[in-house]
């Protein structure tokens, strides 16, 4: 069930955040930001101390675990121990006995094991040896240990060792009057001491059991009260499936106008762009991201064009003139870097050379995008094209940027941008509608 994934996307306009100061980010020194870590850093929160008391608790639990085995551990030591047909009989005087363990039995010294009762309550802890019933007690235990803070686990806890005895009364007394029971359950003081992981015959509620044993076995409603669960069934899985805080979920920068992105898948057709070791070609993995850019987009005053939406050949001249022709506000060219030593890793973002009259914008564009993908490398760096330039961002007629996602040749940044697609694109979107809001 928590593998099932629903995302709810509430859009929520947010306030144009404040002008973005790229002296400050690009600046040596980081005083202001290193305070500020340090200032964050000493000081507890209130996730913090949940989080703490959570972590409490389940230590807590796992050691009421831990010691509940090494009691058991020791009870095995300590007593004398007889084979029974695959199973060990344990003579004890250990309050709360007759109780099972796995293939232990330990018993009661105090109760005659050759007395029709004695025989009854043996009959009834092999069935929970038979049935493995310590399997459920130890998985339920363990639950607890993870998830103590939800009341249906505890819930289930209960009911859980409640069938167990519901089913070792039925089949140790099977064919018998009820009667047979209640002599059995009363024959004994309930004993003060219980042990967590044990099966013990003198479970409560005695009512429950007697109740349970002398029910009617007329099942004329029997699959009608089975179809009870499936409401119960689908509200769980909802209950599991739906996520919060997800990045397509993030807030949606409010923009004052509309603005026009054309995203460039690089190469396509017979043009393969680089080729990695595992056969995967650029072509393919930078459409894949560009297809994703526009899916992803929710923002409503950013339009996403590409210039190729399949694996097609497209001109260098093709890209610029669409992007060109339809009054883009940007100019964003997707490809991955390649390196003959294999050693290359990081993005990097180039911006046209200095001539160019969106050198000033085209930076800034660059920079936002870089700021959004810096937590997918270790490395990333703007780069200028040099005089000779490079064709699709110098001949575009708005800011433009060739972004490099990481290096093909890479096989560590290759698995990382094959696994994060969907991470990348949403990045690029961030990087976009953070330009656009401290374009002004």
């Amino acid at each position: 069930m928590p593998l099932i994934k629903i995302e709810i996307i509430k859009e929520q306009l947010v306030e144009t955040p404040n002008m973005l100061h790229v002296a400050n980010i690009i600046a040596t020194t980081n005083t202001t930001i290193e305070q500020d870590v340090i200032d964050n850093s000493v000081h507890f929160s209130w996730d913090n101390l949940i989080l703490i008391f959570g972590l409490s608790i389940s230590i807590f639990l796992m050691v009421r675990v831990i010691k509940s085995l090494m009691n058991i551990r020791k009870f095995i030591r300590i007593y004398p121990l007889k084979e029974l047909s695959g199973m060990y009989l344990i003579l004890t005087d250990v309050k709360g006995a007759p109780f099972s363990f796995f293939k232990y039995i330990f018993w009661n010294t105090s109760i005659d094991l050759k007395s029709e009762v004695g025989k009854r309550i043996l009959a009834h802890e092999i069935v929970h040896v038979e049935e493995h019933h310590s399997f459920d007690k130890l998985w339920i235990e363990l639950q607890l240990v993870v998830g103590w803070f939800n009341p249906v686990t505890w819930l289930i806890k209960n009911e859980l060792y409640l069938i167990h005895e519901f089913i070792a009364d039925h089949k140790s007394i099977e064919n018998q009057d009820t009667g047979v029971l209640a002599e059995l359950l009363f024959s004994s003081a309930y004993p003060a001491q219980n042990h967590l992981l044990t099966n013990s015959f003198f479970f409560s509620p005695i009512k429950r059991r007697i109740q349970m044993f002398s029910k009617s076995k007329n099942t004329k409603f029997s699959y009608l009260r089975r179809l009870t669960i499936l409401p119960i069934i689908a509200a769980t899985v909802l209950l599991f499936a739906f996520r919060n805080g997800t990045v397509a979920s993030k807030p949606i920068t409010k923009l004052d106008r509309k603005y026009t992105v054309v995203i460039d898948a690089g190469h396509g057709g017979n043009d393969l762009g680089a080729t990695a070791l595992d056969g995967t070609n650029e072509k393919d993995l930078v459409l894949d991201i560009a297809l994703k850019v526009k899916s992803l987009n929710n923002n409503p005053n950013i339009e996403i064009l590409l210039s190729r939406d399949s694996d097609k050949s497209v001109k260098l001249s093709e890209r610029t003139n669409f992007a060109n022709s339809a009054n883009a506000n940007m100019f964003i060219s997707i490809h991955l870097n390649n390196d003959a030593s294999k050693l290359g890793t990081g993005t990097a973002c180039y911006v046209p050379f200095k001539k160019n009259e969106y050198v000033v914008e085209s930076n800034l564009l660059a920079k936002n995008i870089l700021m959004a993908t810096s937590n997918l490398f270790k490395e990333s760096k703007l780069v200028n094209s040099g005089d000779n330039g490079i064709y699709v961002i110098e001949n575009t007629k708005m800011p433009s940027v060739l972004f490099e996602c990481g290096f093909i040749s890479n096989s560590k940044d290759l698995k990382i941008i094959q696994s994060n697609e969907d991470k990348i694109a949403r990045m690029i979107l961030d990087g976009v509608s953070s330009y656009l809001s401290n374009k002004k």
